[in-house]
C-alpha cells in the first residue's frame, strides 16, 4: 500500500481496490463489502459486511464501463465512482484521523440521477465559457471546470427507497455539500494529487478485475487474466503538497 500524508490526517492507498457495492434490494439499502451471497441484511450486518446507507466522499474519479455480472447484468453500463471517505460507516471503519481511497458501482437509475448532476457541471461550465469570450476549445474548458466542481465539493452517496413497477427498491441519490471541516479540506487536497498523478501515469484509481471484464465485454479479451494487484514492493508514504 502506499499511504497520502496531509494537514495531519494519513490517508491509505490499498494496493488491491477497497471495492464495496451499493446492495439495492428492497431488502437491503446498504452499502456492503464482501460476500454477502445468500445473506439477508440482518446477517449481513452481525457478519460485519454492511457500511450504511449513505458515504460522503471527497471524489478523485468517474469513469464509465461496460460489465457483466450474471445472470443479472449482461454488458450492461455502470459508472465506477472512486474518492476517500469523509463521512459515514466507510470512514467510521477507520480512526478519526485517516481515511482510505475506496470505490464502488452504480448503474441504471442510480447512474442516472448522477448524470444529471453532472449535466448542472456542464451547463453552468458553458455559461462561464461564453461569458468569459468563447475563447479556446469548449470541451477541454468544460473538463477544467468540472475538475475544480469535483475538487471543491464533498459528494454524498445516498440508498434511498423508491417504488418501481416490480415494487420497492432503492437507487443511490447523488448531492453536493461544501467541506465543512479539516479533514474535508484535507481529503479534497489529496484527490487532486491523486488525479494529477493519474494525469502523469500513476493511477491508483483502476481495478484490474473490472479493466478484464470490460475487456471480455468489449471483445478485447479473448481469455480469462488473473487478478492483478498494483504493484507495491513496499510502502510508502508521499508527503502532501
Amino acid at each position: 500500500m502506499n499511504v497520502i500524508m496531509m494537514n495531519g490526517f494519513a490517508f491509505r492507498i490499498p494496493g488491491i481496490a477497497s471495492r464495496y457495492r451499493a446492495s439495492c434490494g428492497k431488502d437491503f439499502g446498504f452499502f456492503v463489502t464482501g460476500d454477502t451471497k445468500g445473506m439477508n441484511v440482518s446477517k449481513a450486518e452481525k457478519a460485519g459486511l454492511t457500511r450504511g446507507d449513505f458515504v460522503e466522499m471527497a471524489v478523485c474519479a468517474i469513469d464509465s464501463k461496460t460489465l457483466t455480472f450474471e445472470p443479472h447484468y449482461i454488458n450492461e453500463q455502470f459508472t465506477e465512482v472512486w474518492g476517500i471517505p469523509v463521512a459515514g460507516e466507510m470512514k467510521t471503519f477507520f480512526h478519526e484521523k485517516c481515511s482510505e481511497l475506496s470505490t464502488f458501482l452504480i448503474h441504471r437509475q442510480s447512474q442516472d440521477r448522477m448524470k444529471g448532476l453532472i449535466e448542472v457541471f456542464s451547463r453552468s461550465a458553458f455559461n462561464s465559457w461564453v461569458e468569459e469570450g468563447m475563447q479556446g476549445d469548449h470541451n477541454e474548458y468544460a473538463r477544467s471546470k468540472a475538475s475544480e466542481a469535483y475538487f471543491s465539493n464533498i459528494f454524498r452517496f445516498q440508498l434511498t427507497l423508491t417504488e418501481g413497477k416490480h415494487g420497492p427498491f432503492y437507487y443511490v441519490a447523488t448531492t453536493l455539500r461544501p467541506p465543512s471541516c479539516a479533514l474535508d479540506e484535507a481529503a479534497l487536497k489529496v484527490v487532486r494529487q491523486i488525479y494529477e498523478m493519474k494525469q502523469s501515469g500513476i493511477d491508483y484509481c483502476s481495478d484490474p478485475r473490472l479493466v478484464e471484464n470490460q475487456q471480455m465485454c468489449l471483445g478485447g479479451a479473448t481469455a480469462p487474466v488473473a487478478d492483478i494487484a498494483v504493484p507495491v514492493t513496499e510502502t510508502k508514504q508521499l508527503k502532501g503538497k
